[in-house]
């Protein structure tokens, strides 16, 4: 049971990382969601950092019952706060791996 809540976990960061990917579809200047090699990238505009940083996403992440969660959650909350300061600021991330073992990066850019 343990491992099916670390793989139910990991499809969740995963699903989060790729939703809010998808959030800015429907604007000029949607949101990139680019599929790597074992992953995938997800550059958040300016409009969605915001959005991010005010609904304390990370917070919801950071709460899920898996290792990656925590860090994952703090560093989108720390990456989107900071770049939220900037007239064009955004995030960008990348999340690799098999569910159970997720890594990945996170840029703050203004």
């Amino acid at each position: 049971m343990r491992v099916v809540r670390k793989l139910v976990a990991g499809a969740m960061i995963a699903g989060a990382a790729s939703v809010i990917g998808v959030l800015g579809a429907g604007s000029a200047n949607a949101v990139a969601v680019t599929p790597l090699p074992g992953g995938v990238q997800v550059d958040l505009n300016h409009g969605d950092t915001q959005w991010v940083h005010q609904s304390h996403i990370g917070q919801a992440i950071s709460g899920l019952p898996h290792p990656s969660a925590s860090s994952f959650g703090k560093a989108l909350d720390a990456a989107s706060g900071l770049s939220s300061q900037f007239p064009d600021g955004r995030v960008v991330f990348t999340v690799y791996g098999p569910f159970d073992q997720l890594n990945g990066t996170m840029l703050a850019l203004q």
